[in-house]
């Protein structure tokens, strides 16, 4: 055995290193699946003296691995993003029970809305990507480049033009930095928070949020109507009159009192507003995002490879492969509604 493999192993988290040697020392005969998943599978000879909870965590991790390879997170995460906006949509009725009960109608409520108005933002965007994740090296090019075209614009140049020949966005080039019109919770806080600060016309400073550097112009800035801001309205208002978390809490604990509540949200015509809606799909991309550069999952992989990279990835130790690990288990359902995962008992 060479220094060099001695050296990794002396590495390997305790738990794998009797499976990573029994690995190197099999003899390539055939044998039993131990686990698999879709066009994944491992082998009993691969796998002995893996755990049965450590084979489950491979299985998790070969079936998130298939989902990057394949480019297929959003198909993925639709049960988990569901999940979400029902439960949102369980906060939306509690709190129009509680106005209802508590006599508050819609005139008094659009009064009180036009006080502190929502807005929707029509914004046009430079960005340079370089995720937090990167090296400061990158970080800091990125940087340096979204100072230079900052000092070209406010020089005079087209932010149109300037936006469609140097931003990163993929598609930047045809819609020339134009985004479609967002309000609050449609894009990350650093972005809202740097756009709502902008007159009309006016160019941002150089923002940073988790994807990289961005210069930002605002286009138009336009008051919400009020039937379509309801929903974040009576949320805000109802905790001051009643207790609509009483209610959350109760048919989040029934499966079938949850049901009947959905039932009675849809009967009302109570939908979550569409920014809340884009908050959490970028929710669910985000952590996906983060538990494929933790783990070591990328585009393209073949099964194979993503059967090699599912192993390595079982004994990373570093924090966020950690994390990542724990995350994916408390989705278990959620892969298995994707994938087929098999793991055979260890003996």
């Amino acid at each position: 055995m060479s220094r060099k493999f001695e050296r990794f192993l002396m590495n390997t988290r305790p738990a794998l290193l009797t499976a990573l040697l029994a690995t190197q020392l099999a003899c390539g005969e055939a044998s039993p699946p131990a686990v698999t998943v879709g066009p994944v599978s491992y082998d009993q000879n691969e796998l002995l003296g893996l755990s049965t909870a450590h084979r489950r965590e491979l299985g998790r991790l070969a079936a998130f691995g298939l989902s990057v390879a394949d480019s297929s997170e959003a198909r993925l995460g639709r049960p988990a993003v569901q999940r979400w906006e029902e439960d949102l949509l369980l906060d939306l009725l509690a709190a129009h029970r509680v106005l209802a009960d508590a006599g508050v109608d819609d005139p008094v409520l659009e009064a009180r809305y036009l006080t502190d108005p929502e807005y929707e933002l029509t914004v046009r965007h430079i960005l340079f990507f370089s995720e937090r994740w990167r090296t400061p090296t990158h970080r800091a090019e990125a940087e340096r480049k979204a100072t230079r075209a900052l000092t070209a614009l406010r020089g005079g140049a087209d932010f149109a033009e300037t936006a469609a020949r140097l931003s990163e966005e993929p598609g930047a080039e045809g819609r020339q930095g134009l985004l479609s019109p967002g309000r609050e919770g449609a894009w990350v806080d650093e972005f809202w928070t740097a756009a709502s600060a902008l007159e009309v016309g006016e160019i941002s400073a150089v923002t940073e949020t988790e994807y990289g550097y961005h210069i930002l112009r605002l286009g138009d800035r336009k008051i919400v109507p009020f039937p379509e801001a309801r929903a974040v309205v009576i949320r805000e208002l109802a905790p001051r009159v009643g207790d609509p978390l009483t209610l959350v809490e109760a048919w989040r604990s029934d499966e079938e009192a949850r049901e009947e509540a959905l039932d009675d949200a849809e009967e009302l015509g109570l939908i979550l507003p569409p920014g809340e809606l884009e908050a959490l799909r970028r929710r669910w991309s985000d952590m996906t995002h983060r538990w494929a550069a933790a783990l070591g999952f990328r585009y393209g992989l073949s099964p194979d490879q993503v059967a090699v990279a599912a192993r390595r990835a079982l004994a990373l130790s570093a924090q966020g492969a950690v994390i990542a690990r724990k995350e994916l288990a408390d989705i278990d359902d959620v892969l298995r509604a994707r994938y087929e995962i098999e793991v055979a008992e260890a003996r």
